[in-house]
């Protein structure tokens, strides 16, 4: 209300863009004075937190201060840890891990009002920084994010500081959801009935939709326009992200149409070849996370118990049964807490694996290896799957339209008021990176795509746009440089080819058999000389974009980036780009796999009802256990297991009391 008032009273009549900048900064004065009573009551957190940038630093404050209009802490439910422990409880079933999958499992679970619910999650409530979109990308490397480190590989990763990739994971509740770009795609009708064919029954399209629909919320016309294909009233707020950088989708778009590559108007139809926007989660310019949408709206339900700051070390079992799990606290006790009808592990493709193989489920030499007793001899780790993005290939013009006497501070100043009072531009959205393309290389006819492309606008005279994206990905400081010179003298399109199904999987092996070690990934990307082939095969689409008349108006290029390993390299050939390739592609951080599902214990980890093989009382529901990974990004697919998987639980036990 204070903010409301504000603006009526400071702002007036004038428009925002007749405003200098000296004017602008007294009302974030203004705005930062009137709001402080708030923050101190509702946002104890505001006070330390901090930007990555120091250009950023007053005007993420002005943000912070704000907060009353944007998030609050109490979106969340309460920590019950001292609660639990006074009372010695016990639950009926535990949830390893509030991430998306986490927080799906503990709504639904608790709607049954007899079953005592406990979610344990090692991080903490979404910071307010979380809740701006714009700022996903200065998310990385934060106290939200595991920051997993891939081990150092002579095929990949190779411009990355120490050669080593950085794998995202969002460590707060809500997972993931608190740091990705918000986008939501389902994948293909193929993907699911290919798991439907691998022997899990019950997995394919149609089985699979259903859960889909009941995660959404789309606006009602989109169902009016397109069908009962979309759901409304679901959790999770879908939303056309709204602002488009420097008009760079719309180059794409017009690019694409005169290659014949079809313009979708909507993304997660049968239609899925083409370049489109996606949806994403989000609401009035506010990311929606997953902790948002399934954990706000039951914070006061007396049956779920959540224990923040807490690591889940090991699953306790007895025999060939789950009984409960070792935690430890925030303050280094460990407790034994128990599970009286399962144990469900949902703390993602690198986590749960991890968990599993300290609890003695994981392969037998693996585990000896650590002197671990084996409880089930299973491929744990295995099978892990990723999506690639080749971040190395750019396409580049002069935007006659920037404004190189427009000084970095003006436009983050800028672009901070805006947000601020109207919940619009950069900060409200993804920052251009919801167009996405999808493409098959083989076929011009296929119905379903190999290669997937997202697209990053980099705007001209914007080097803390470049900075934020060079250590985001981890580059080295030279590559860094290289990127804010090329800003300063040329608007860029990162075109960045994301391969959709691998060849080369990678592997999860123990580091030590303390919990708080992080788990070694080993991953052999790009040693597969057909996934280098298709990775080329991405860039010919890029050369085809710059033939076309969008492009050629803007003089645009292909740039060559000076990449101290590839100077020996003719400039466009085929051994140049490969070099690059192995320079700049990272993750794009979709891990899925490594407790593969699957009918039998050979080659999977848990049946198609998502038990561990050979284990009662025993679940995994995440990333994790996708057969195959998806032809889209993974987020809209792990809410769809987690919807699927409590609705398995409900099923089971409501059948077991019924005897």
């Amino acid at each position: 209300m204070a903010s409301v008032l504000l603006r009526r009273k400071e702002i007036g009549k004038e428009p925002f863009e007749c405003r200098d900048s000296q004017t602008k900064i007294r009302l974030l004065h203004k705005i930062s004075a009137t709001m402080e009573a708030c923050v101190a009551q509702t946002c104890a957190s505001a006070a330390t937190a901090s930007s990555p940038a120091f250009l950023f630093t007053q005007l993420i404050k002005a943000l912070l201060v704000a907060q009353c209009s944007i998030t609050s802490q109490h979106d969340y439910p309460v920590d019950r840890t001292q609660e639990i422990l006074d009372q010695n409880l016990n639950f009926d079933f535990i949830v390893a891990g509030g991430g998306s999958a986490g927080s799906v499992l503990a709504n639904r679970l608790t709607e049954n009002p007899d079953w005592r619910v406990l979610l344990v999650e090692q991080g903490d409530d979404p910071s307010l920084a979380s809740d701006i979109p714009g700022f996903q990308s200065l998310l990385r490397r934060t106290h939200e994010d595991y920051n997993y480190k891939v081990e150092p590989s002579k095929y990949l990763c190779q411009g990355m500081k120490n050669r080593s990739c950085s794998w995202p994971a969002g460590k707060a509740l809500g997972g993931s959801s608190v740091i990705n770009a918000m986008i939501y795609v389902r994948g293909t009708k193929q993907d699911f009935d290919g798991w439907k064919d691998q022997g899990n029954d019950d997995w394919g399209y149609e089985d699979v939709l259903p859960y889909f629909l009941k995660i959404e919320n789309y606006h009602p016309e989109v169902v009016a326009k397109h069908g009962d294909k979309f759901g409304t009233g679901g959790p999770l707020t879908l939303r056309p992200y709204n602002y488009s950088v420097s008009g760079a989708q719309d180059l794409l778009l017009e690019a694409a149409k005169e290659l014949g590559i079809p313009v979708l108007d909507m993304l997660n139809t049968e239609k899925n070849i083409g370049f489109g926007k996606a949806y994403g989660a989000l609401e009035n310019g506010v990311r929606q996370n997953d902790a948002k949408a399934y954990l706000n709206p039951i914070r006061d339900r007396s049956n779920l118990y959540v224990m923040k700051s807490a690591r889940v070390d090991s699953v306790v079992i007895a025999g060939k049964r789950a009984t409960g799990v070792k935690v430890t606290l925030k303050s280094g006790r460990q407790v034994e807490l128990k599970a009286q009808k399962e144990v469900i592990v949902s703390s993602g493709t690198l986590a749960s694996p991890h968990i599993l193989m300290l609890s003695g489920i994981g392969p037998r030499e693996e585990l000896e290896r650590h002197n671990i007793d084996v409880v089930a001899d299973l491929p744990v780790g295995k099978h892990l799957q990723n999506h690639l993005i080749w971040m190395g290939v750019y396409l580049t013009f002069l935007n006659k339209s920037a404004q190189a006497s427009n000084s970095q501070e003006n436009i983050i100043l800028d672009k901070t008021y805006e947000y601020l009072l109207h919940r619009k531009g950069e900060l409200s959205t993804g920052s251009g990176t919801d167009l996405l393309g999808f493409v098959n290389t083989k076929d011009p006819n296929a119905k379903y795509p190999n290669l997937q492309f997202h697209f990053v606008p980099v705007p001209q005279n914007q080097p803390m746009r470049a900075v934020e994206l060079g250590k985001a990905l981890n580059f080295v400081d030279d590559f860094i440089s290289e990127m804010v010179q090329l800003n300063s003298e040329c608007e860029s399109i990162i075109f960045g080819t994301t391969l959709l199904h691998p060849k080369s999987e990678a592997q999860l092996k123990l580091k030590s058999t303390y919990p708080e070690d992080q788990i070694e990934i080993h991953t052999s990307y790009l040693d597969n000389q057909e996934d280098i082939d298709l990775m080329l095969e991405g860039l010919d689409i890029a050369r085809d974009l710059l033939k076309t008349k969008p492009f050629k108006d803007l003089d645009a290029k292909l740039h060559r980036l000076n990449i101290a390993g590839c100077t020996a390299y003719p400039t466009d050939s085929r051994e140049y780009w490969e070099c690059n390739m192995r320079h700049t592609t990272a993750t794009i951080y979709h891990p899925t796999g490594s407790c593969k599902m699957g009918p039998n214990s050979k080659d999977s980890v848990v049946d198609n009802n998502l038990r561990v093989h050979g284990v009662e009382g025993l679940r995994v529901i995440d990333a994790s256990i996708m057969p195959e990974i998806t032809s889209a990004n993974i987020h809209a697919t792990v809410l769809m297991i987690a919807e699927k998987g409590a609705d398995m639980i409900k099923k089971e036990w409501t059948v077991k009391a019924e005897l």
